[in-house]
């Protein structure tokens, strides 16, 4: 699932400043994380179909613009390039727009917009920003935490007690990225999560009620985002459910089609969870780079009973 994403949320995450367009041109809907640098269309190339791209006027094309001779020409080319489908031109350096350009764009009521920002730089940050902003994303019910520098999701059914064992490693030090609910967008291949906006720093206590976590444990203890790099599961201890002892086979949990490594973990009152999630981290990114300790141990005990049999 997409987000919905207007020229009007653009606009104000950079701080644009409105040249041309009405509320209802506020409302265009951008669909494509890149920008449009439109030189051959300003040349009067109109083959190629129409680009539903944001459009950056920077120095070469003004240059251009200013020194073109054929202005009827100049005129078609802007009434190609302000299309339905494009949701606005931004006019970066504090360049003023041509009188032609924002002619047409009054006629069809098209956004122009202005900032006094070098084009190279608003084009990267743009396109970081789209891609987040329009990555395919999802939301899952659990806790979300920066473990040993990991993202960590700990998932489990209502009353399981994510919470609580969320707010003991924040008080061990651990950053807390969302808890409840998480955000989590595929951005370059990798699963980004965050809170909700309603809930960041925020965590429900059963018995306590809403708790601020960074006013309570620090600034610190807050982080806005993080890549997740593994999945916890806690479920309730079944002493007759088989149990993994070595710990060579490794799960997977799946989210917007990628997988990351998954643990399931038995809960009860004798153990503490954080801890024990704390050692699964440790564990899983021994594992992550190469070494895993189930292994080792089979290694170990062949190598014994081989020294054994041949005495």
């Amino acid at each position: 699932m997409k987000k919905d994403l207007t020229i009007r949320d653009f606009a104000n995450h950079f701080g644009l400043k409105w040249i041309n367009g009405d509320q209802n041109a506020l409302v265009r809907p951008i669909t494509e994380h890149v920008v449009s640098r439109p030189g051959l269309e300003l040349a009067g190339f109109f083959e190629y179909p129409r680009s539903s791209r944001i459009i950056f006027l920077g120095n070469t094309e003004i240059s251009y613009i200013n020194s073109c001779k054929d202005r009827k020409k100049l005129k078609k080319a802007f009434d190609f390039i302000t299309n339905d489908e494009c949701p606005g031109i931004v006019l970066c350096k504090n360049h003023e727009c041509p009188a032609e350009l924002l002619e047409i764009a009054r006629e069809k009521n098209f956004p122009i917009l202005g900032t006094m920002r070098n084009t190279n730089e608003l084009n990267y940050e743009a396109v970081v920003y789209l891609g987040e902003e329009l990555a395919p994303s999802t939301a899952v019910h659990a806790s979300l935490l920066e473990i040993f520098s990991e993202g960590v999701l700990i998932l489990g059914e209502s009353g399981i007690g994510k919470s609580e064992t969320t707010l003991e490693l924040i008080k061990k030090g651990h950053q807390l990225v969302s808890d409840d609910r998480v955000e989590i967008s595929l951005f370059k291949g990798e699963l980004v999560g965050r809170a909700p906006e309603l809930l960041v720093g925020m965590m429900e206590v059963r018995g306590i009620g809403i708790i601020d976590v960074p006013r309570m444990f620090g600034i610190n203890s807050l982080l806005d985002r993080i890549n997740i790099s593994f999945a916890i599961k806690l479920v309730h201890l079944d002493p007759e459910a088989p149990m993994e002892r070595l710990g060579t086979s490794t799960q997977y949990y799946e989210i917007l089609g990628k997988k990351i490594p998954y643990l399931t973990l038995p809960v009860s009152g004798a153990r503490s969870m954080a801890e024990i999630i704390e050692v699964a981290i440790t564990n899983l990114k021994l594992k992550k780079y190469g070494y895993d300790s189930g292994y080792a141990f089979e290694s170990r005990l062949n190598e014994l009973l081989s020294r054994k049999n041949r005495v």
